[in-house]
């Protein structure tokens, strides 16, 4: 970083350039990567970093951008260096404690508001809770169309659990969903089932996949999973079956490569569940969301 540090006077434009410069090698967003660490630092938006681009920063304003991008050369995730995450349009409080939202599992708050339509009450579970964005998104969506809808949020990770409860409370949820620390229904005390979704993002990469140096930084546990990645997902299809109502709907978020493996996973279910493979169909199938209707 000594070439960005050279300048004690950069504009801010200057300093976004530099910092996309030094993230070329590690980010394929590093002009973005740039703009989010920089906002950060100095509390603006990306339309104030633009209307600001002339301004002068300060000496010690180039210095601690200049450890940011430090962090960022090494792997670590944007979102870990900022502790904010937007997922559905929401900033979500993160942690290395919990997985970075990402936004294909958006996919399924719409498979999940699509399958409510117009109803005027909702029971579900989110497992594998995490920062808490699938279910808080969901349930903002639903209060808005005056649904009562009530949820309970699990997760192994008691670490997780506080992120996820401290973003309830910031969203103005938290009296709609209940948290509990459990093995996939171990800890579901509070709402007892029948339930009308379940959605889950378990882990499921295989321990012998390699992976990019950025997921080096998040919780290993809610990464990998033996059966080549997919036996927390066959836990969650056992699982779910009896406590989902006649025709409740269950979402599943799984990673690349794994739709020829989730097939024949399904295979064994198909007396149990109505199924599609939703989200990225082309050759490089880099996720698929588990649409499983019960039969």
């Amino acid at each position: 970083m000594e070439r960005l540090l050279s300048n004690n006077d950069p504009t801010i434009g200057e300093l976004l350039h530099r910092g996309s410069l030094a993230l070329s090698g590690v980010s394929s967003s590093a002009r973005l990567d740039s703009e989010v660490l920089l906002g950060h630092l100095l509390g603006y938006s990306r339309t104030q970093l633009i209307i600001n681009n002339s301004s002068l920063c300060k000496p010690e304003v180039v210095a601690h951008f200049s450890g940011l991008l430090e962090r960022r050369q090494r792997g670590e995730p944007v979102a870990y260096i900022t502790g904010e995450r937007e997922f559905w349009g929401l900033s979500f409080t993160v942690s290395p404690s919990v997985l970075v939202p990402r936004p294909e599992s958006e996919l399924i708050i719409e498979e999940a508001l699509a399958f409510v339509g117009s109803a005027r009450s909702l029971r579900f579970v989110d497992l594998g809770v995490g920062s808490g964005c699938l279910s808080i998104a969901l349930v903002v969506e639903l209060v808005k169309q005056r649904c009562d809808v009530q949820g309970i949020g699990i997760d192994i990770s008691q670490e997780a659990l506080t992120v996820a409860q401290a973003n309830a409370r910031r969203h103005d949820v938290f009296n709609r969903i209940a948290y509990a620390r459990g093995n996939w229904f171990d800890g579901v005390q509070k709402i007892k089932p029948p339930y009308d979704i379940i959605i889950a993002n378990p882990p499921y990469i295989d321990p012998a996949e390699q992976v990019p140096i950025e997921l080096s930084f998040e919780p290993r546990n809610a990464l990998f999973a033996e059966e080549r990645g997919l036996r927390d997902v066959r836990l969650i299809l056992e699982q779910s079956h009896s406590r989902l109502r006649s025709g409740g709907l269950l979402l599943v978020e799984v990673g690349a490569g794994k739709r020829r493996a989730l097939q024949d996973l399904l295979h064994a279910f198909e007396a149990q569940y109505e199924f599609s493979l939703l989200g990225d169909d082309s050759e490089q199938d880099r996720f698929t969301v588990v649409r499983a209707v019960k039969r």
